[in-house]
């Protein structure tokens, strides 16, 4: 999404080493919120079905808050409000960079204060995701997994025999802690494996 000019020098001018921003409250939320519209929006009507996001049934359904199957721009923003210092620190700290979408994480995080509160459970989903979908369908098999057909059916919370990014996500979120210190200990090259350790504990 493009910026407008004045507001990212505004945004450069206050960035300095503060550890929130600046600028008026509900700017970066918004500015999120528009983002993750825009890159989502396979049909171009500006809203969001179930469809055109990697969200659990739960997560949608309260983005939708009239129950009307569409997710608005200003439904997205009143999701994410009061997160303006986490995203703010996301891109500070160079996450428009990342594997990891913020505006995810933050949808998909359970309630707490933690900034990184599934930001790196949602990292290694997508990772798992990319390494083992050897057919590119966006979803992964159990061939494609290789884990027991145990391990596969807690994955598959739906039955349908296949594991979607969401499920993936929502049975890794009890892990963002030790996913955390993973990386934080220098552990990113071998992501996929750690990832694979974890769901043989679950």
């Amino acid at each position: 999404m493009r910026i407008n000019p004045a507001l990212a020098n505004q945004m450069y001018l206050n960035s300095g080493d503060d550890e929130s921003s600046c600028m008026a409250t509900g700017t970066y939320s918004t500015l999120a919120a528009a983002k993750y519209i825009k890159d989502n929006d396979k049909d171009g009507d500006k809203c969001l079905s179930a469809d055109e996001v990697t969200l659990s049934a739960a997560a949608y359904a309260k983005l939708d808050a009239d129950k009307d199957g569409k997710v608005t721009l200003d439904e997205m923003k009143t999701s994410l409000a009061g997160k303006d210092d986490q995203i703010y620190q996301y891109y500070k700290n160079g996450g428009a960079s990342s594997d990891t979408d913020i505006t995810t994480s933050l949808i998909t995080s359970s309630n707490t204060s933690s900034t990184s509160s599934g930001t790196y459970s949602t990292l290694a989903a997508n990772r798992y995701l990319t390494d083992k979908d050897a057919n590119d369908d966006g979803v992964l098999s159990s061939e494609e997994v290789g884990l027991s057909s145990e391990v596969f059916s807690k994955m598959d919370a739906n039955g349908d025999g296949t594991v979607t990014k969401a499920e993936l996500q929502s049975v890794l979120s009890s892990q963002d802690s030790t996913i955390m210190k993973y990386y934080k200990n220098g552990g990113t090259s071998s992501t996929t494996d750690l990832t694979s350790r974890l769901l043989v504990t679950i």
